[in-house]
């Protein structure tokens, strides 16, 4: 049974983040909680054909819906002024504005987890001394969320975050997945010679946010040679979907689909983070992944042993070029070692929605995950 609420991560404001949660799997304490963060203008919904696979896996699942999202607090006029579609605008807003903003979305997302420890009573870690720790949390990203949930690790040292809550949070993080992110959600601009409909003056404004959801939860076929060359733009100019698998969005039911494609003005900032927040959100990535210090030392993130990027072989044409730059950043910062900072998992056959369309495969990945994080 999935169970809705909300947890206050901001209490002069009353800024709440609402929740789906799927309850403990079993009877007992004994089971590992993964946190999932949704991505552009798809709901937390899109999670939900995972709640009946819990006890399966043994695994609580815990989906917060992102401010602008339903259920949570929409943003202010004043947030929201960040991000105009004129660029005029969005330039002239300063970097510390700009690290601001993803700062205060990033503790956000470190209170809930945080109250939802506290409110719950979660299983911690349990003892590292023995040989296969259980309990604890896996703090998952999926598509844009990947944004949110590195920013969140990131800003761990936050001195917005307490001693207390720092400390609390160390005792049940233990690994923290990357699931299908985008170029941008690295801080970097699309390839050159990359399509999409929000970059198209040719598409009509209105038609932009259909048009994406349409394509990105198609599925796309790479060749061998595309994959073995690690050919970017080969991959990135790849838009039209397969005939041979029928993109995720046409199984949804029109109640479904009402529930999960979010396009209203309270979303919009969805549209333009990598490009408002490009610089912010490349020094989140390369501090959540590759700083020693935070990643080693900081009393929050002191379990938190793995870092992980999962890919579908026949997501859209975005994921690939990520997962090759996640792998050459990781053989860089791991000085030619490999799996160092982060360790890469592929699942065959699967696209950009595997939650929805292969949701026991994605749970099995994460409880492999989860399994290999000690």
């Amino acid at each position: 049974m999935t169970f809705t609420d909300q947890i206050v991560v901001e209490l002069s404001s009353n800024t709440v983040l609402s929740y789906l949660d799927s309850g403990p799997p079993n009877s007992s304490s004994n089971y590992e909680t993964i946190i999932l963060i949704h991505g552009n203008s798809f709901s937390n919904a899109i999670f939900k054909r995972l709640m009946p696979l819990c006890t399966k896996f043994n695994l609580r699942i815990v989906a917060p819906s992102r401010r602008g999202f339903p259920g949570s607090t929409p943003f202010s006029p004043s947030e929201l002024a960040l991000f105009s579609p004129e660029e005029i605008v969005q330039e002239a807003a300063s970097h510390e504005m700009k690290a601001r903003f993803l700062e205060l979305r990033a503790v956000e997302i470190l209170r809930f987890i945080d109250g939802f420890i506290q409110r719950s009573s979660i299983p911690p870690i349990s003892a590292s001394s023995s040989p296969s720790p259980k309990g604890g949390i896996g703090l998952i990203g999926w598509s844009l969320g990947s944004t949110f949930s590195m920013a969140a690790v990131a800003h761990m040292d936050s001195s917005l975050v307490s001693d207390e809550m720092r400390n609390r949070l160390g005792q049940y993080l233990r690994t923290h997945i990357m699931l299908e992110p985008s170029i941008t959600s690295l801080g970097l601009p699309f390839p050159p010679a990359a399509w999409i409909p929000f970059r198209d003056p040719n598409i009509p404004l209105h038609a932009q946010g259909p048009l994406f959801c349409n394509l990105v939860t198609g599925y796309f076929d790479y060749s061998e040679e595309i994959l073995s060359a690690r050919n970017v733009t080969a991959s990135s100019t790849t838009i039209a979907p397969s005939h041979s698998r029928i993109p995720t969005i046409y199984n949804f039911t029109q109640d479904e689909y009402d529930e999960i494609i979010n396009l209203t003005e309270e979303s919009t900032p969805d549209l333009y983070y990598s490009k408002v927040l490009q610089s912010q959100i490349r020094d989140s990535y390369l501090r959540a992944c590759y700083d020693r210090k935070l990643r080693f030392e900081n009393a929050g993130l002191r379990n938190m042993k793995t870092v992980w990027e999962v890919v579908g072989t026949r997501s859209h044409g975005m994921i690939w070029p990520t997962f090759w730059e996640i792998e050459n950043d990781d053989l860089k910062a791991g000085e030619g070692e490999k799996e160092k900072f982060v360790r890469f998992k592929i699942l065959e056959g699967a696209n950009h929605f595997m939650q929805w369309d292969e949701p026991d495969m994605t749970m099995q990945a994460f409880r492999e995950c989860l399994d290999a994080s000690y």
